[in-house]
């Protein structure tokens, strides 16, 4: 299955620095969420925007299609919608900055995919990644002006026990520390 992953933010709560090219056990955080999409699928599409030069010279690194969007400094919902405007079929997508999530959990994804539109973990009651999207489910959201989240709580959608990493992500300068010593 397709996975995307969108990697275009400002990282604005980091100060001056984007999060996602910060080294950490001698990988980048987007190249730990690459690889770790990689271990499940090898059609990977990632969303580039701020210090685009920068990640796409990582990403040359890995066979992945990248593709920028022009609008990232509008937000994630533009990712997003830039990144269903490239898709054809049924989609994991994930955030690069959520570095520990696994094969499992790509895997549970689709899984939980099968009877519903969408499929999302939960851990603890907190949303997490990765979210499954049919096909049918992408075109709706394409066609409509609703934000993404609306457009999926109107369609039959599956919220499923999730592991603790599919809502570990990076927002700040502490969250950031607290990575660093998972990933050692």
């Amino acid at each position: 299955m397709k996975i995307g992953i969108l990697a275009a933010g400002l990282s604005k709560r980091m100060g001056n620095i984007n999060k996602l090219l910060i080294d950490v056990g001698g990988k980048t955080i987007l190249e730990h969420s690459v690889i770790n999409a990689l271990s499940y699928s090898n059609d990977i599409t990632v969303i580039t925007g701020y210090e685009r030069e920068r990640s796409e010279d990582i990403l040359k690194n890995y066979p992945v299609k990248v593709i920028y969007n022009p609008q990232y400094e509008n937000g994630q919902e533009s990712s997003l919608r830039c990144l269903l405007s490239h898709t054809q079929s049924d989609i994991i997508v994930t955030l690069a900055d959520v570095p520990f999530l696994q094969r499992e959990d790509f895997i549970a994804a689709e899984l939980n995919l099968k009877d519903v539109l969408a499929a999302r973990p939960i851990f603890n009651g907190i949303a997490g990644h990765p979210v499954a999207l049919k096909k049918e489910l992408v075109e709706l959201i394409l066609s409509s002006d609703k934000r993404v989240r609306d457009v999926i709580k109107e369609h039959p959608h599956n919220f499923y026990s999730g592991r603790r990493e599919s809502i570990i992500d990076i927002d700040d300068p502490a969250s950031l520390n607290a990575i660093k010593e998972h990933l050692k």
